[in-house]
């Protein structure tokens, strides 16, 4: 299957937003639910992706399986909060299921990585739910390490 990776186009967005809203639905935590709603979740989601893509060095980057989009990757340069260097952040990263297992991510992955090059980062993060085996276990296949564990606790 050929995957071609570029930017992501204004006809995309729609879509890029509704993936990214249902999976921040999927991570809010259930203490927080009854103060929130999917639709509230959406819109903040939508929020932090506009106000992130105006980053510079920020990007959504799209695979495309004949023309279709099969995943996307929205990656940007923040400061390391110790050192001030730009790391890159990869702030979501979503296949679509059909798509899953046919090396979408790895090519995602590649150019998120090749981006963040290009503008000076030695080292990029990713945040993983730890209910997400799947995607664990392709960052560490990618070549990640566990830096940072995020304990909660819910008051």
């Amino acid at each position: 299957m050929a995957v071609e990776v570029g930017l992501l186009t204004v006809a995309e967005w729609p879509w890029l937003v509704s993936r990214s809203a249902a999976t921040a639905w999927a991570h809010v935590d259930p203490a927080l639910r009854d103060r929130v709603n999917p639709q509230a979740v959406a819109a903040r989601v939508e929020q932090n992706l506009r106000a992130l893509l105006t980053r510079p060095g920020s990007a959504a980057l799209v695979a495309r399986a004949g023309g279709a989009a099969a995943g996307y990757l929205v990656v940007a340069l923040v400061p390391d909060e110790l050192t001030g260097l730009p790391v890159g952040l990869f702030y979501d990263i979503f296949v679509e299921p059909a798509y899953r297992g046919t090396g979408v991510s790895h090519r995602l992955t590649a150019a998120g990585e090749a981006h963040c090059r290009a503008w000076g980062a030695s080292l990029v993060r990713r945040y993983i739910d730890p209910g997400n085996e799947p995607s664990l276990r392709h960052a560490l296949r990618e070549g990640c390490r566990i830096d940072r564990l995020s304990p909660v606790k819910v008051l």
